[in-house]
């Protein structure tokens, strides 16, 4: 009996002290990563920064039917489910002809702007893959997308949104910071543009504000919120999009020319499109 206790014993000293080793490593980790985040400013924005996972379109069709429609009348999106549509917007999502997502159409038949080489527009840039890049300057922020070669401003000098002006592809920005998150409001978008490459719509009463925060020295992420009263019926946010600073070594280290030009869209249609719908 007293082999057994001395046994039993030993082992529970045993599972503590392993246990303490886990709980030493789970702090270094904590330790390093909160290391990790004091070593960047937080409000220094500035480099180049990919797509690391997250986003809207895998987890929000879990309870989506085929055409991409939730059961409470919302629409999967490429940013996550989004509120339910109103009338109007449930008529736009059935009028907008996409070549990918759950209502694809061959894009021959689609009619998606960018098959004719026109701006993809702001939340369209924002969701694709392609890297950007943030530069910090006293009264603004510049964010260069490397899909299609544009930028757009953020005005950091405390002027208010802009009303009635525009529409713009990209919309006027102002921003501002809530503590380390750095909070831009966007409105006068041009609705030609879709909210994503489903097809996914929003109206030029859409005033959009992004929430971007600098998690860690090497990841920034993005939520935003949709208010729309034209095509859906209450506010929404997106899920969280998540991306990741690229350095030197990296393949996206430094952006490239992706540029749409309207003679290279003309001849991609008449080799590839076309014959992929059977068009001659």
């Amino acid at each position: 009996m007293r082999t057994r206790v001395v046994g039993v014993l030993a082992a529970a000293g045993f599972a503590a002290l392993c246990l303490c080793g886990v709980c030493g490593d789970l702090s270094l980790t904590a330790l390093a990563q909160q290391k990790a985040l004091a070593s960047a400013d937080p409000h220094d924005l500035s480099g180049i920064w990919g797509r690391s996972g997250g986003g809207g379109g895998g987890a929000a069709q879990v309870k989506a039917d085929a055409r991409g429609m939730l059961p409470d009348g919302a629409l999967n999106t490429e940013w996550g489910p989004s509120a339910p549509l109103t009338p109007k917007g449930l008529a736009q999502v059935n009028t907008n002809k996409s070549g990918k997502g759950p209502r694809a159409v061959p894009p021959a038949f689609a009619n998606d702007l960018l098959g004719d080489a026109n701006p993809p527009g702001l939340l369209r840039a924002l969701v694709y893959g392609r890297p950007f890049q943030m530069i910090m300057l006293p009264d603004k922020i510049v964010q260069l997308f490397e899909w299609t070669r544009v930028w757009r401003e953020v005005w950091m000098d405390g002027r208010k949104p802009l009303e009635d002006v525009g529409p713009f592809w990209y919309g006027t920005s102002v921003g501002r910071w809530d503590g380390n998150t750095l909070v831009v409001d966007t409105n006068n978008l041009d609705a030609r543009a879709w909210m994503d490459q489903w097809g996914s719509p929003f109206s030029e009463s859409l005033k959009l504000q992004e929430r971007w925060t600098r998690a860690s020295k090497d990841s920034l992420e993005l939520v935003m919120t949709i208010d729309d009263p034209v095509m859906y019926t209450r506010s929404w946010t997106t899920t969280k999009r998540s991306f990741k600073f690229q350095t030197k070594d990296m393949p996206d280290g430094e952006m490239i020319e992706v540029i749409f030009a309207p003679v290279d869209e003309k001849e991609f249609n008449l080799r590839v499109r076309n014959p992929a719908a059977g068009i001659r």
